[in-house]
């Protein structure tokens, strides 16, 4: 029988024309849209958790809260200090209840053997949503209103955040003038307490502790970082594979050493681990794919889960590895090094996925001649 025309033969493609594939504009719109769309995420993700209610945990520092004393001494009641200072919790085991007076001297709070109960008419209530005092207050807030009380809690143990023993405003010219010595800025802070008939004192005060030179963590940064993207640039896939999980470990150990030591609800930190999360799925399947030889849609992946890990893992605790004073349950410097790990390595994970190189094989075999 008689060819109709001239036959088509399938298309051979070689191991050189693979790395086309990553020089196209195709790719690198596909991969910018991604990196941009992650970004976007990250920022928008962070927002609600931060802007408004106190977050999941404090805000590293170098300004110390201490409790100095309780007076007159209460059997059953204690005070400490949680989240960096950013906390304080009050547990109260005594068989009667322990009011705290907000700032304009009103009931905020009450503690006692039912619970945690809030008076929705305080101005406190609403201030202590912020991390910075709010520069108004609702007019249907009345400190001389009487108390409308809501259970917050079932346990005696409130936890809030107060303006009056944290640190929040611009450095005292003290500090500004001398950045490297420990000060006391605030030598008494007071909260008054009614219990009962009587009227009872926490005091403490706010301390200026100068946090640690943070050259090593950045050090530690950028050699993650350039082991990343000499590895994405040398092919080499099983380092990148490597770095990729330590990176995840790293983020993990993190974020449950802030976890742990926030006391925020569940829910709250559920939410804020949302980003985190997407990140490390998207980077263990990342290497999945780039190891099944799927190159374009591991490293867009790669892209996307550097973003998350360094930009929503790491760069909000940055300030972390120059303060004194963390949010964390970990020791500080095993949470400074995670943080500049996770830091490091996302960075090194985006730059190793826009490189025009190959990290992986081929996504399609060379085909042998035909016989």
């Amino acid at each position: 029988m008689k060819s109709l025309g001239p036959s088509v033969q399938p298309e051979r493609r070689g191991p050189a024309s693979q790395t086309s594939i990553w020089r196209g504009p195709r790719l690198a719109r596909t991969g910018l849209m991604a990196g941009l769309a992650g970004l976007l995420l990250v920022v928008g993700g962070a927002g609600p958790a931060q802007a408004h209610v106190i977050g999941i945990g404090g805000r590293a520092s170098n300004y110390r809260t201490d409790i100095l004393d309780v007076t007159p001494p209460t059997p059953g009641l204690t005070v400490r200090v949680l989240d960096a200072g950013n906390q304080l919790e009050l547990t109260n085991h005594s068989e009667r209840e322990v009011i705290v007076l907000g700032y304009r001297s009103e009931p905020y709070l009450r503690v006692g053997p039912t619970g945690v109960y809030e008076n929705k008419r305080s101005p406190s209530a609403y201030a202590n949503r912020f991390a910075n005092p709010p520069k108004r207050i609702p007019p249907e807030l009345d400190p001389a209103a009487p108390p409308q009380w809501h259970r917050i809690k079932k346990a005696p143990e409130a936890v809030w955040h107060d303006h009056r023993s944290h640190w929040s405003g611009p450095d005292p010219p003290t500090v500004t003038a001398d950045r490297g010595h420990r000060q006391v800025v605030v030598p008494t802070w007071q909260i008054p307490l009614r219990l009962g008939q009587h009227t009872a004192l926490i005091q403490g005060d706010i301390v200026w502790v100068p946090g640690p030179a943070p050259w090593p963590w950045v050090l530690l940064a950028l050699v993650a970082f350039g082991v990343a993207v000499a590895a994405g640039w040398r092919r080499q896939l099983a380092l990148l594979a490597l770095l990729v999980g330590v990176a995840v470990a790293a983020d993990v150990i993190h974020t449950v050493g802030a976890f742990a030591a926030s006391t925020a609800p569940v829910v709250a930190k559920v939410y804020a681990a949302m980003i985190s999360v997407s990140g490390w799925v998207a980077a263990v399947v990342a290497v999945w794919q780039l190891r099944r030889g799927r190159l374009q849609a591991g490293r867009i992946l790669l892209l996307l889960a550097g973003t998350f890990l360094a930009f929503a893992g790491a760069l909000p605790d940055v300030g972390a590895l120059a303060s004194s004073q963390l949010a964390s349950t970990l020791d500080p410097a095993l949470s400074r090094a995670t943080i500049a790990l996770t830091l490091g390595l996302g960075l090194g994970m985006v730059a190793a996925s826009l490189l025009d190189q190959r990290t992986g094989r081929p996504t399609t075999r060379p085909r042998g001649k035909a016989g």
